[in-house]
């Protein structure tokens, strides 16, 4: 006898008090993020193997197909945060599983918590996110984080249709943004270590800090300033401090060694915790020789900083 059995989807839901849904349409999805099922839960075990040796002889059918490479119809899926229940093909399920196949073709139905709370209210900015970009596996924990990294990759979108003379959509937008400047980020972030100087936050927390510290500092220096220097910044952790006050200082300090004679002027924190510079800085001792640059700021440039 196999051991305990599949996830099943109604306890999810009791537990979590899912109320609304978004059908994602057709998705790839990990084999490896499926857990459950809707309806039958019991006929496998918690690794996705038959335990109904009633339905062994379809099922053998199914896996046999599977590794012929046999095109099979998507399977239907619900969605609960990082996993999925079968709501149809659980057998095609239990095949990939066994088999080794990493992913499959699914028609996916997001379910969500009501939206009283911080942690699902994230809940759903995540998911909205990744509807409209195609991309997963990107954690923030901040609310209003990713309408933020969304603005970012719009805006490579517009570079990008400008560069190549085309249109190019959101989603194939998004997927050249990750591969071209997300993931080599967020692999400086580990060979770095710096997730382990700032625990509770993630790779794309400091991505998305980095980015604004990485276009303040090189406006405020007059020079390209890379992602891994803007990182190294980062080195000093402060657990007494948020993020958006680690930010500001070190903006500050990029004004004057001493944060007392810091310009108000110039780069500020807004109540949201953003790198901002203000249309109307009147310079000081310390950046007066910057203010020509910041009042011909680029357009780009302010709907950066300015978000």
């Amino acid at each position: 006898m196999r051991g305990r059995h599949a996830e099943a989807f109604h306890i999810a839901k009791e537990e979590l008090g899912l109320t609304d849904s978004l059908d994602l349409g057709l998705r790839t999805v990990p084999v490896d993020s499926i857990v459950g099922s809707v309806n039958r839960w019991r006929d496998f075990d918690a690794r996705f193997r038959i335990k109904n040796r009633s339905t062994m002889h379809r099922y053998m059918k199914i896996k046999q197909a599977v590794e012929r490479g046999s095109t099979l119809p998507p399977v239907s899926l619900y969605k609960v945060g990082d996993k999925y229940y079968v709501m149809d093909g659980n057998h095609r399920v239990a095949a990939a599983k066994e088999v080794g196949q990493t992913y499959i073709d699914a028609e996916v139905i997001e379910f969500f918590p009501p939206p009283n709370s911080e942690p699902n209210l994230l809940w759903r900015e995540r998911s909205i996110f990744e509807h409209k970009t195609g991309l997963s596996g990107i954690e923030l924990t901040e609310l209003g984080a990713y309408d933020k990294l969304l603005m970012q990759i719009e805006q490579y979108r517009q570079e990008e249709s400008e560069a190549l003379g085309m249109e190019q959509s959101l989603q194939s937008a998004a997927a050249s943004w990750e591969q071209e400047i997300y993931k080599p980020v967020t692999r400086l972030i580990r060979e770095q270590g710096l997730l382990h100087e700032f625990p509770g936050r993630t790779e794309a927390d400091l991505f998305l800090y980095a980015s604004y510290h990485k276009v303040a500092k090189s406006r405020l220096t007059k020079q390209k300033v890379s992602y891994k220097e803007a990182l190294a910044d980062f080195k000093v952790p402060r657990p007494d401090r948020t993020f958006a006050e680690q930010l500001k200082d070190l903006i500050t300090s990029l004004f004057s060694p001493d944060p007392q004679d810091a310009c108000p002027y110039g780069l500020i924190m807004d109540e949201d915790g953003l790198v901002k510079v203000t249309r109307d800085c009147r310079g000081c001792v310390h950046c007066r020789d910057c203010v020509a640059d910041r009042r011909t700021l680029s357009t780009q440039e302010h709907q950066f900083l300015d978000y």
